[in-house]
């Protein structure tokens, strides 16, 4: 999988595997004294300091931050970096064989081109991307001058064995004044919600109807039908986020993704054991910043029900046949 997200309106991407979070750039950076111009500062996070990379800086393209930009933390030979993009967009299963190398050309280069592993061409769109290499991103010099950088632990505590194994991975998502999340493990990609989606006649009202993604029928959901919200009137930001469980895959839709984000096991709650449908959704409870964020953790599994699941399966063969 890919994170792609934009600079200076062009699209850019990193390996999935190497984005541990993304958030909102904060109010006002600690000025790191003697980096260059790529490095404008470093903010706290994790019990420790954070250095902030900048991309525009990096590619030679006017700095000047404009506070709502995204920071995406990955790590640069295992130092935690902030790479500081004007936008995220999503996450993108890929086929493997679209990825190409970069030409000579471009790999001589000492600009931003040089940054680049690998050209990734979208079957969807014929979109280019240019997929970065974290490990090329900052000189020998500048990482030499962040070696005594506090590094944040990479689960909020103690960076040990153990603690390192009992950090989960979600991606947060919005329905209309709650915040929810899903194991990171359960989601194959983020996309744009389709301009045009099948009806399933005789399905319950929250199923919106079946798309072909690459072949496959995938059910879509529409999670605030399912949680017996009022419609979105501004959908501008609405995503579909795809899910499997098993050897089922379905589309849900949510008003808007967050983040990803790394939280200790620590901070999973049992759900409260209330009565109704909706709440059956829901596997656990992630309290955050001492219970001032909560989420709401939604079980995959229970994304559509068994006699649900059944009616795809034959809905799908018929299909192929």
């Amino acid at each position: 999988m890919l994170a792609t997200f934009v600079v200076d309106g062009q699209d850019y991407a990193f390996p999935f595997a190497v984005v541990q979070e993304v958030f909102n750039i904060p109010r006002g950076l600690t000025s790191l004294p003697g980096a260059d111009a790529q490095v404008p500062g470093l903010i706290s996070f994790r019990d420790g300091l954070l250095p902030i990379l900048s991309l525009r800086a990096l590619f030679g393209l006017a700095n000047e931050l404009q506070g709502n930009e995204k920071v995406i933390v990955a790590y640069v030979r295992g130092t935690a970096v902030g790479v500081v993009v004007d936008a995220v967009k999503q996450s993108i299963a890929i086929d493997p064989l679209r990825l190409e190398p970069v030409p000579p050309i471009m790999a001589a280069r000492i600009g931003g081109e040089a940054k680049v592993k690998a050209i990734y061409r979208s079957e969807a769109d014929s979109r280019l991307l240019s997929v970065l290499h974290p490990d090329l991103l900052l000189s020998e010099e500048t990482m030499r001058g962040l070696g005594h950088v506090q590094a944040p632990a990479r689960d909020g505590s103690a960076s040990t064995e153990g603690s390192k194994r009992d950090e989960i991975k979600l991606l947060a998502f919005q329905l209309g004044a709650g915040e929810f999340a899903l194991r990171i493990e359960a989601v194959e990609e983020v996309a744009l919600v389709p301009e045009r989606v099948t009806r399933v006649p005789k399905t319950p009202k929250f199923l919106e109807g079946v798309i072909n993604l690459r072949g496959e029928v995938l059910p879509v959901i529409d999670q605030r039908k399912r949680f017996d919200m009022p419609p979105l009137e501004n959908r501008g930001r609405t995503r579909l986020i795809v899910v499997k469980s098993g050897s089922h895959r379905a589309g849900i839709i949510v008003d808007s993704v967050s983040e990803v984000l790394g939280v200790d096991a620590s901070a999973l709650a049992r759900a409260p054991d209330l009565a109704g449908e909706t709440t059956r959704l829901i596997q656990s409870i992630v309290s955050l910043d001492e219970g001032v964020r909560i989420l709401m953790l939604l079980d995959p599994t229970e994304l559509l029900t068994r006699a649900e699941r059944t009616f795809l399966d034959s809905f799908q063969t018929k299909l192929q046949t």
